[in-house]
């Protein structure tokens, strides 16, 4: 089979196998679908890449590229499907079904700004359907109330169709009681204050909360280094996720909460120090980002392309000096840092020490969930 696999890419041309022993990826932490976007975000500039259609994958690409890595992705049991904004491929729910057909154990998720309400309902109902009424989720991005939100997103009435999104899905949740609903927020000096509020939007219909700090990315969100919010965090926001901590513990427990709580005080580090990233990261080895035409890289934040999924195949690719160099500095620690959900959940579930912390600080300081 490696014989094969050799001759197959010496005629492309391709990619050395440097023999090295990997374990085959658990997630593709992201998977960019397309970078057409419309919103204007300031914290994320997708949406300035020029004819950002041009060279996406198909459908058929995208059917092609499951099909014949499949050996090599059959552990992978989680899929980000994102953007830009994922839900302007009108394929949408044929991309999730396609993947599903060929990976039957996976789960998908997919971000939203909410700007097309009707378009993102019934998207989000022919996906879930076709995925047999579970295995779907949608956090639908909110970043303050209306003034803030509309500032932070560039577009005037952003806000309200975030709201009416939220509404439609948290209504549409009714009939298929496995779809599940988050609302996700961008915290910024702008709009920390305006946390307490977006948690209770988010709880009124019904959905889970997260957040994340401004993370910087030259070839994902394409913002600026100087983006970053960085410095000490404000006591008003200290006590506002402490707020969304206590609540986590009363739903779900101080063991329910471990994951969610050892999260948000990473979040709250990154701020005061982005370059300080305490868990020990695994994208590259155990998960990858793939963008809008094939290539891939080990995330969103690393500007180290491995290889292009139309050349070559991905075991390959995986395999190749270039993934290597990048796993490398991975395990170094000389990645440009970050802390978002789609990164920092898959390695804080395997710090059994940090998460055992996490739920003894909540129990020992219940008033401040163990957040500092």
């Amino acid at each position: 089979m490696v014989a094969g696999l050799v001759q197959i890419l010496s005629a492309l041309g391709g990619i050395r196998l440097t023999g090295n022993p990997l374990p085959r990826p658990t997630m593709i932490a992201n998977f960019a679908v397309t970078y057409r976007c419309n919103s204007r975000c300031r914290t994320c500039r997708i949406w300035e890449i020029e004819d950002p259609r041009r060279g996406e994958l198909t459908l058929d690409e995208v059917r092609w590229i499951f099909a014949s890595n499949l050996e090599f992705l059959r552990d992978v049991r989680y899929i980000q499907i994102t953007g830009g904004e994922p839900f302007m491929r009108p394929d949408l729910p044929e991309i999730v079904s396609t993947i599903h057909g060929y990976l039957p154990g996976c789960v998908f998720g997919a971000p939203t700004n909410g700007m097309e309400p009707e378009r993102i309902e019934r998207a989000t109902e022919a996906t879930i359907r076709a995925l047999g009424g579970r295995g779907f989720s949608v956090s639908v991005s909110m970043d303050g109330l209306e003034r803030t939100h509309d500032s932070i997103r560039g577009v005037e009435g952003s806000f309200e169709r975030a709201v009416e999104t939220l509404r439609r899905l948290s209504a549409l949740r009714r009939v298929f009681p496995g779809l599940r609903l988050a609302v996700g927020m961008t915290l910024t000096p702008e709009n920390h204050g305006e946390l307490p509020e977006v948690f209770g939007l988010a709880r009124r219909h019904g959905a889970r909360f997260s957040f994340r700090p401004v993370n910087h990315s030259e070839i994902y969100y394409r913002n600026r280094a100087d983006d970053l919010w960085i410095g000490e965090v404000p006591e008003a926001l200290l006590q506002s996720v402490r707020g969304v901590g206590r609540a986590t513990v009363e739903k779900y427990g101080f063991r329910g909460s471990a994951t969610a709580l050892r999260y948000i005080q990473g979040a709250l580090d990154y701020i005061r120090d982005p370059s300080d990233r305490r868990l020990p990261c695994s994208a590259g080895s155990e998960s990858l980002f793939l963008d809008p035409y094939g290539n891939v890289y080990p995330c969103i934040f690393m500007d180290e392309k491995m290889g292009n999924a139309r050349e070559a195949p991905l075991e390959a690719i995986w395999r190749s000096p270039e993934a290597s160099e990048a796993q490398r500095k991975v395990r170094g620690g000389e990645c440009p840092g970050c802390w978002v959900e789609c990164e920092a959940f898959r390695d804080i579930h395997k710090d059994v020490k940090g998460l055992a912390s996490a739920a003894l600080r909540a129990f020992l300081h219940p008033s401040t969930a163990g957040i500092s």
